[in-house]
């Protein structure tokens, strides 16, 4: 058998951890040549035929990518691992600045960002350089991470286009709701997307409210948002910073973890995580909220009595199993809803994501070396001279940003109350007062607002559909 055909029978990237990818790379019978080589044979396959997928915004540039294959291959042959990932490629969302070199525009999904040019690659990034990995390219979003407008649809900009799931023939329905069951889901849809077609086996992308854990739920991956306001976020495009954060989508949680740990090692005083967890149901309380209070409003997830059914026969069925494993249970959970996370009158979330927009955006774009705009203003400008040029989206929510008067007291203010009355007062005294180790919610809901009011990390869990027998 010749090497080629021999790769070929051990590789499956639809299937294969990073982990797996790496044993293989251990073993001499894969290399990172052939598996970047694999890898973009893969997007060109499903990216923009085949499937028609488009999760990707930007591909790295061909050669330098197998020069840097080739660089990490023979290290391995010298026994210079950087990493636990060494020689493995993964996708970034398009928030995140990569190597200038690597000729990749900062986007997120908007043209007017086409021609906007950046001097240094994020830390994030740069971290994962340094371990090892390999950044294959840049993915999809929804346009400014659905911060544009009212009209916002998961996965959907003017650059990249309408993101689609592998798991649903045809693509999104036409007339389906903005996060409706044939959308990908949230505004990481590239990152979710790519990692469950096998472009990649790793991604990392970012969350302000939803972004990572709803598409990568619809995705079945693992997946985490770090904590807000802990990881750098040197040379990336930003829109909220009391919200957003960086996170990791992964097939497996081995592969998360390590991923985790490489993001959390770009802060000043790395979080050590535990080398080894409980695995028994037994050294855990968990806290599930009721499915039936804790759904999305129907203008993004139009109501769906089947849908409906089969989510809360589900979410019970694994609360009796959990029961069955001698895990500790309280169901349902009295956590404060988001619907009373109001401030002045008004919704707590969207007071702090318009007071925030105007002056982050502006200090991104000011402190880029080339760019067509410097300003929200700038952007508004452009999408108004430019109609044919989004994708069908509108731009209220720049519109209101620009507009927004609050005051930097007012605004201070705000998120103070926010953080106590969702954190302090609601997810600490729930966890505190029934002694759980963990609040669970259906991913389709709006659990990650209230984590983002108060400034917490969450984790999502997506589940493949189980034969009789598992």
């Amino acid at each position: 058998m010749s090497t080629e055909t021999s790769v070929v029978k051990h590789l499956d990237l639809i299937a294969q951890s990073a982990t797996e990818l790496q044993d293989l790379l251990s073993s001499g019978t894969l290399t990172s040549t052939r598996l970047v080589e694999a890898c973009l044979a893969q997007i060109e396959k499903h990216d923009r035929q085949g499937m028609n997928l488009r999760a990707m915004i930007a591909i790295s540039p061909r050669s330098k990518l197998l020069d840097m294959a080739e660089e990490l291959d023979a290290e391995r042959k010298s026994n210079k691992l950087r990493g636990p990932f060494h020689g493995i490629p993964i996708i970034v969302k398009d928030i995140y600045n990569t190597d200038p070199d690597l000729g990749m525009p900062t986007t997120l999904g908007s043209c007017a960002l086409r021609h906007a040019k950046h001097s240094k690659q994020a830390a994030v990034v740069q971290r994962l350089v340094e371990q090892g990995l390999i950044i294959l390219g840049k993915t999809n979003l929804s346009e400014f991470g659905a911060a544009k407008g009212e009209k916002a649809v998961g996965g959907l900009s003017a650059v990249g286009g309408q993101c689609q799931s592998p798991y649903i023939k045809g693509g999104v329905i036409k007339g389906d709701s903005a996060l409706g069951q044939s959308n990908p889901g949230g505004s990481s849809t590239g990152s979710a997307v790519g990692v469950t077609a096998g472009y990649s086996s790793l991604a990392i992308a970012g969350e302000a409210d939803g972004s990572i854990g709803t598409p990568a739920s619809r995705a079945s991956l693992f997946a985490v948002k770090c904590t807000p306001q802990t990881i750098p976020t040197d040379g990336t495009f930003l829109i909220s910073p009391t919200f957003e954060s960086p996170g990791g989508m992964a097939k497996t949680v081995e592969d998360l973890t390590e991923l985790i740990k490489i993001i959390i090692s770009t802060t000043d005083s790395p979080l050590e995580l535990p080398k080894e967890m409980p695995t028994a149901w037994s050294n855990f309380s968990l806290g599930f909220v009721d499915p039936n209070v804790w759904q999305l409003p129907s203008f993004l997830l139009a109501p769906d009595e089947e849908y409906s059914r089969q989510m809360i026969s589900s979410y019970e069925a694994a609360i009796e199993r959990i029961k069955n494993l001698d895990g500790r249970v309280h169901y349902p959970t009295p956590l404060v809803h988001p619907s009373e996370l109001q401030f002045e009158g008004k919704s707590g979330y969207l007071t702090i994501l318009l007071g925030e927009i105007r002056d982050t955006v502006n200090r991104t774009l000011q402190e880029l070396p080339e760019t067509p705009v410097r300003s929200l203003a700038d952007i508004i400008k452009f999408n108004e001279d430019h109609p044919e040029l989004q994708a069908g989206l509108d731009q209220t929510y720049h519109i209101q940003a620009q507009e927004d008067s609050i005051s930097q007291e007012t605004l201070t203010r705000a998120r103070q109350d926010m953080k106590k009355r969702a954190g302090e007062e609601g997810i600490d005294k729930i966890l505190s007062e029934f002694s759980l180790d963990v609040i669970v919610a259906p991913m389709d809901s709006p659990i990650s607002t209230v984590a983002a009011l108060a400034g917490k990390q969450a984790i999502r869990f997506g589940f493949k559909k189980q034969t009789s027998n598992q």
